[in-house]
Parts: C-alpha cells; structure tokens; sequence
C-alpha cells in the first residue's frame, strides 16, 4: 500500500498508526457526504422517501470497495475505534432522520438507527461487484414499517 502511494512504510506509518486509522482516512469524504444528507433529508417533505434514499445512498458508499461495508458496520458500535470515532457524526443526523420518520410513519418500534445501519451494512454482497445483492435492501426496507 505504501508503495502504491509512492511514500515508505516508516511514512505511512507515522501518519496512520494502525490500518483502521488508515480505513477511516480513506472513508472520511464518504462519511462526511452521508452526514450532509442526512442533514439535508431532515428537511425533505416525504420522510420515508428522504430516509429510504438515505439508506440507498449509504449502502452504495459501504459497497465501493470489497469489504468496506461489513468494516464500516462492525465500526458502528463502538465508538472507541477510529472508523466508529469518524461515522459519530453521520450516525447521529441518521439517527435524528430516523426519529423523525419514527413520528411521521409507522416503523417498527424495536430498531434502533444503529441497528438499520448496521443491518444495511450486512446485506449479502455480489463476489464480483461487491454491491449489495437484489431485492436485500428493498426487504430491509419493506420490514421496516410497521
């Protein structure tokens, strides 16, 4: 990896003291465009629609690189890591997007947004494209409503 990047291991390992520093250096424009949007959705005049883009929007930024999905989900739980320290933000404008289609449309009342999060993030993935495979998301999303 380093050489790819066309510095030294010694170089690459003073600015990112472990892989998932590293992990989350390169997830970190993702995140921040999740946290927009659902900043923006909060806003949106269909909440259910605003959150299921949301949740299509955020399972294909988990699936750009193979693994990246299953990571980023195992990360959401726990705030200590450098992945869960990044995602904070975006799981707390998700968390208020979820709240308020909570109280616009009947969803299960025994799912927290870190659960759906982290349940997208789980979705069986294509081997090939590593995009999450038909109907799984649209399923989550079906089960969602109460």
């Amino acid at each position: 990896m380093a050489r790819a990047a066309g510095v030294g291991k010694g170089t690459l390992y003073r600015r990112f003291p472990t892989r998932e520093h590293l992990f989350a250096a390169i997830l970190q424009g993702r995140v921040d465009e999740l946290d927009a949007s659902a900043q923006r959705a909060l806003d949106a005049p269909d909440v259910w629609r605003a959150l299921s883009e949301w949740l299509e929007l955020y399972d294909r930024c988990a699936t750009e690189y193979p693994g990246m999905s299953a990571r980023v989900g195992e990360s959401l739980g726990d705030d200590r890591s450098a992945v869960g320290t990044l995602c904070g933000p975006m799981k707390d404008s998700f968390a208020r997007l979820f709240e308020r289609a909570r109280q616009e449309v009947p969803l299960r009342p025994d799912l927290t947004s870190t659960q759906l999060l982290s349940m997208v993030s789980a979705l069986p993935k294509d081997a090939r494209t590593s995009r999450t495979l038909e109907p799984c998301l649209r399923v989550v999303l079906d089960g969602l409503r109460a």
